[in-house]
């Protein structure tokens, strides 16, 4: 009977692990980017990475860093250590501060860590994704990736998660900012899910 179970609870594994933020390795269309490269080897975020985050670095090659450091069953924390060096930043331990001068991409960044640091409570990262959303709309990487944790979030409801994804994939409006490959990355996985969940 003990090994049944160990072997149910086996072969449930890569169902959790099979969701849209986990599942849309989009970094892989940037394996050029020596910060990306390293984010992918290490899988945890340091104070090196964590200012290239703070950098003129373009946001999809910021997202894409992120999409590399993955993710842990058990978390890993990558978010808090970004808020530390946001307050190295804003002079500041106070979160409330760091909330308040946080720029739109900073947010964005913060956001996607939290939802992959636990993506199985991905509210308070929405909430902030939705908030850099507001500013920085017009990107189709911030837009997407706002999304991707929305369909997270709903993974369970009885909308596709299609749903989600689909106006941003098809928005012609938006700046392209995310390169083509990384683009087909999310459209091949997420059509998965076009008629359920």
């Amino acid at each position: 009977m003990k090994k049944l179970a160990l072997l149910l609870s086996l072969a449930a594994l890569p169902a959790w692990a099979d969701s849209p933020l986990t599942s849309t390795n989009f970094w892989t269309a940037y394996k050029d980017v020596p910060e990306v490269a390293t984010a992918h080897d290490i899988e945890r975020l340091n104070t090196k990475l964590g200012y290239y985050l703070l950098s003129n670095a373009s946001i999809d090659k910021k997202a894409a860093v992120i999409n590399a450091l993955s993710w842990d069953f058990n978390g890993r924390q990558n978010a808090q250590l970004f808020t530390e060096i946001l307050g190295q930043k804003y002079k500041t331990s106070d979160p409330v501060q760091i909330n308040k001068r946080m720029t739109a991409e900073e947010r964005f960044c913060l956001a996607y860590l939290t939802s992959l640091d636990d993506y199985f409570h991905v509210d308070a990262a929405l909430d902030m994704a939705r908030q850099a959303r507001k500013q920085l709309g017009s990107s189709f990487t911030v837009s997407i990736v706002t999304e991707l944790i929305e369909a997270q979030k709903n993974f369970s409801g009885g909308t596709p998660l299609w749903n989600y994804v689909a106006p941003v994939l098809n928005d012609k409006k938006l700046k392209q900012d995310l390169r083509p490959a990384g683009r087909k990355v999310i459209f091949d996985y997420m059509a998965l899910y076009k008629k359920s969940r």
